[in-house]
């Protein structure tokens, strides 16, 4: 897998531990967690957790991200959106794809503002 950028790597053996009763993302932790959990709960559609395939992506997607799907371009944006967070040409975005892509939306949405 690519590896992660600037000094990411040195936060791979944090582990967070969730809160089940306490899920509103009052926090960055929760937050981060809460994007996990939303990642997987869609990922597992086809019975593996750990990836998006490309149906599950558009799921994600078309509920998570309604004013993309708005957009009458949106089945190309989808489809271009996929092959950008498929690093590794899977077919697949697995979860350090989607959070790295995640990384680029957040700067390109703040950037725009």
């Amino acid at each position: 897998p690519p590896s992660l950028p600037c000094s990411c790597n040195r936060f791979s053996s944090l582990t967070l531990v969730p809160d089940p009763y306490n899920m509103s993302c009052q926090n960055l932790e929760s937050t981060l967690l809460f994007i996990h959990q939303t990642f997987t709960s869609y990922a597992k559609g086809d019975g593996d957790a750990t990836t998006l395939n490309t149906n599950e992506l558009k799921s994600l997607a078309k509920k998570e991200f309604p004013s993309l799907c708005q957009d009458a371009r949106s089945e190309k944006i989808l489809t271009d959106v996929m092959m950008e967070m498929d690093m590794d040409g899977d077919k697949k975005v697995n979860y350090r794809e989607f959070v790295l892509f995640l990384c680029c939306l957040s700067l390109a949405l703040c950037e725009g503002k």
